[in-house]
């Protein structure tokens, strides 16, 4: 529990350090809770296959295993969004997901 305390506390920190009011990450609808929750999925699948640095720890940490279910939530996410979703983000949803599923097997490689 220190732990996450920690964590939370150096999140908190960056957050600070770069500017970025925690009122702006509330989303303010179904909607945008749901691109925000499929954006942090993206952004820990690419820190768990090893293409970005944790943003607490700085350094690059591969877990494909974390990675995997990362995708395959946002996989699943994103089907759901493009129901409700222009054209466009339709294909940035999928071009999203075609990344992420070809990063994973290169990096499984």
């Amino acid at each position: 529990m220190a732990d996450l305390m920690q964590q939370a506390m150096e999140a908190l920190k960056v957050m600070k350090d770069q500017n970025i009011n925690l009122d702006d990450l509330i989303p303010k609808d179904t909607y945008g809770l749901v691109k925000s929750v499929i954006a942090s999925l993206g952004q820990q699948a690419w820190i768990n296959l090893g293409m970005q640095p944790n943003p607490l720890t700085r350094k690059i940490e591969k877990d494909l295993k974390q990675a995997k279910l990362a995708i395959d939530c946002t996989v699943s996410l994103c089907e759901i969004m493009k129901q409700y979703s222009s054209p466009k983000e339709k294909t940035e949803l999928d071009t999203l997901v075609q990344n992420l599923q070809l990063n994973f097997v290169q990096q499984n490689q």
